[in-house]
């Protein structure tokens, strides 16, 4: 079992490279977004994003799903390449229907969301590279199902550092603002496109098959309502914050939420690329369900490690990132979202059961049940608290639906998780993080050393504790070990 936690942790570490990329590239866009636009623009910047990732929701049809699901299904392993060539032919068909009339409704769309007509150019393009990136979503999934992790990381790394360049040059030498920061990915989306073209061809069998698309799609549909009321439920905070303060705050919270979310990206998005098919694969084999148990403790301790460096450090880490004094509010909420965060990944954690059992629908329920809470919750706190109102409703959120999430799956399918341990996670960093906020009248030099030594402290107070078991220890040390040894080889 420890050998499968293994090599996915090699797996995990390659997907990483793309993954941890595209959000270093994001660290280093911060400075220049927030020295080019206002909190305002930024503001507007983020709602675009969010509404680009709601229609990316609805246009996939969530045919990963499925596709993940029937592609290393034993019954139609020999028809693994006209699969994706039907949904493939299905998702261009879908973006097609799409695209026309939502650019002929350009002004109306943007008269909608900013109560004025000046931001329809940007909305078409985001239409143009929402559409683009559901297609690259496929082709990037059936990379991933067949293993080819460094594949995957070198043309994810081409296509963000091609965008990367793009948006400097749009930005700071033809002053393009956030039109330039779509036109830049654009011209990315299309370049990997043209890149990834010859390994496309090569997994095409050009047969389209209707029956187990349908099946697909029946498996896959329930849970597009569940995409959609999961996105709401983490961007329902931006829209009503949109709607019901300013587009300025709005800014504010998105630069909290984009440091937060780092963790998702690095922690839980680049490790399920390895997974995922894993999880799989695995249904039928010996000690499966301590392997599913011990991702979700796995999770709980690495994602917790950067929800204490982002709490900790969230003063610090604006200030380096934010020039302009007006983004510094954004460190209020990084705490506060960074647990939200930690508990949204133990509740996708926690559907593993449900998936497996192929219960989508009950996913959707609770999932819809949460968004729904949530975006009451932000009615209630935003004009109270402004961002701090909808950081808190988010928190909320998340804590319920990991809940309710964990016992449904239980009750279907029963996995062993080690919830004493991820009780002990949660105490630890709690405790560390209220601990750092103590100490308000040192001096600057002073507090970030304390805070350092509680964020290094982490793993040697859990240790203590006797939270890790024998194997791991002694795999950790071999692994030190092995690792000192490359260094010497290196040196000498």
């Amino acid at each position: 079992m420890f050998s499968i936690i293994k090599k996915t942790i090699k797996n995990s570490a390659v997907y990483g490279a793309g993954t941890l990329s595209s959000k270093l590239i994001g660290f280093v866009l911060l400075p220049l977004y927030t020295s080019y636009l206002s909190t305002s623009e930024y503001g507007i910047l983020a709602v675009v994003e969010i509404t680009s990732t709601l229609l990316m929701a609805v246009l996939s049809l969530k045919i990963n799903a499925g596709f993940f699901r029937w592609y290393w299904d034993k019954n139609f392993i020999d028809r693994q390449k006209s699969i994706f060539f039907s949904s493939f032919v299905l998702l261009i068909f879908v973006c097609l229907l799409f695209l026309i009339p939502t650019i002929l409704l350009d002004k109306h769309i943007s008269e909608l969301l900013f109560s004025t007509k000046k931001y329809s150019h940007l909305i078409v393009l985001m239409i143009l590279s929402t559409a683009l990136q559901v297609i690259i979503q496929l082709v990037l999934y059936l990379i991933q199902l067949q293993g080819k992790a460094k594949f995957y990381s070198i043309v994810s790394i081409i296509k963000l550092l091609i965008a990367l360049i793009f948006t400097i040059i749009f930005i700071t030498y033809f002053g393009r603002g956030i039109n330039g920061i779509y036109e830049a990915l654009i011209i990315s989306q299309i370049l990997f496109l043209l890149i990834t073209a010859r390994f496309v061809v090569r997994n095409i069998t050009v047969k389209f098959e209707s029956v187990i698309l349908i099946d697909m799609l029946k498996f896959s549909l329930p849970l597009i309502f569940a995409e959609i009321s999961g996105i709401l439920l983490t961007v329902s905070d931006r829209y009503m914050l949109n709607f019901m303060s300013t587009s300025s705050e709005v800014g504010i919270y998105s630069l909290g939420f984009k440091i937060s979310n780092t963790i998702r990206v690095f922690i839980y998005s680049s490790v399920m690329m390895a997974v995922s098919p894993i999880i799989y694969q695995y249904i039928d084999k010996p000690n499966n369900k301590r392997f599913y148990s011990k991702i979700m403790t796995y999770f709980a301790f690495g994602s917790m490690t950067f929800v204490l460096f982002f709490s900790i450090f969230s003063s610090e880490l604006v200030e380096l990132l934010a020039q302009n004094k007006e983004y510094w509010k954004s460190s209020e909420v990084i705490p506060i979202l960074s647990f939200s965060i930690f508990f949204g990944i133990l509740k996708d954690s926690s559907l593993t059961g449900l998936n497996i059992t192929k219960k989508s629908q009950i996913i959707a329920i609770i999932v819809l049940f949460t968004s729904i809470m949530n975006i009451l919750l932000n009615y209630l706190l935003i004009p109270i608290l402004q961002t701090s109102g909808a950081a808190i409703a988010t928190l909320i959120s998340s804590v319920t639906a990991y809940f309710v999430s964990y016992n449904y799956a239980q009750k279907n399918y029963r996995i062993p998780y080690e919830i004493k341990k991820i009780t002990l996670i949660i105490f630890v960093g709690i405790s560390l993080f209220v601990i750092s906020n103590l100490f308000t009248s040192v001096t600057f030099f002073v507090l970030l050393t304390i805070k350092s030594l509680l964020f290094v402290s982490y793993p040697f107070i859990l240790y203590k504790l006797n939270f890790f078991e024998e194997v791991e220890i002694s795999s950790l040390k071999r692994g030190f070990n092995d690792f000192k040894l490359l260094i010497r080889q290196k040196i000498l």
